[in-house]
């Protein structure tokens, strides 16, 4: 019996050793492995917030880069199984379906704006930001010479987009043409001249030079 009980103890103890070894060895590696993902955890929520803060800096800007950038970084950083992330590739693609319809169309940029907020809302509410649809919609500075500038900015670039296709021409009226008036009197008076030869009311001066004059005389 005590030679089992031996037995029994020194086989714990081993046990016990094995475990402390596994542990002397794994735990830096493991701890590293949870640093890292940590990290990379933290990356990601990082450029996801930043991507929701350029969207909602610049949503009454839709045309600056920045706006442009982050909405395209969306499917990228936003990916995964998540219900919740799931949702927002939704309105992702809801909202970018409609940017590449027609803009002329009546009602087209109210439901831009009206499917832009649906997408920040739902990235808001992930993120964990307590916005609500009327917040993200109304409070929100953008003066009337940015939009100015962004509704011109449109307008030539369709332009020449148009014009260096071939589609438009440049409208042209000449009103006036630079003169001189003493440019302007000779030619009048060399037309008038020019009518009278041609009807025979003028004749044409011609001047022979002095050596072919004398030429001709000593052939006579």
């Amino acid at each position: 019996m005590a030679g089992e009980v031996a037995a029994t103890v020194d086989w714990s103890f081993k046990i016990a050793d094995v475990a402390i070894i596994f542990a002397t060895i794994l735990g830096p590696v493991l701890a590293v492995q949870a640093q890292k993902w940590l990290e990379r955890g933290r990356e990601v929520t990082q450029r996801r917030a930043w991507i929701f803060r350029k969207l909602m800096s610049t949503r009454a800007t839709n045309l600056s880069p920045q706006h442009v950038e982050a909405l395209n970084a969306i499917p990228i950083e936003f990916y995964g199984k998540n219900k919740k992330l799931k949702a927002i590739i939704n309105k992702w693609k809801t909202y970018l379906d409609h940017l590449h319809k027609d803009a002329d169309v009546a009602g087209w940029g109210d439901k831009r704006v009206e499917l832009l907020v649906d997408l920040l809302h739902e990235m808001a509410d992930f993120l964990g930001y307590e916005f609500n649809t009327v917040e993200i919609a109304n409070e929100i500075y953008a003066p009337k010479g940015h939009a100015w500038i962004e509704t011109d900015q449109d307008i030539i670039r369709r332009g020449l987009a148009l014009l260096l296709s071939g589609q438009v021409a440049l409208p042209m009226e000449v009103k006036s043409f630079p003169s001189d008036p003493v440019a302007v009197k000779e030619q009048e008076d060399l037309r008038h001249l020019l009518l009278s030869w041609l009807k025979g009311d003028a004749s044409v001066a011609v001047k022979l030079d002095q050596q072919v004059q004398d030429s001709e005389s000593a052939k006579e």
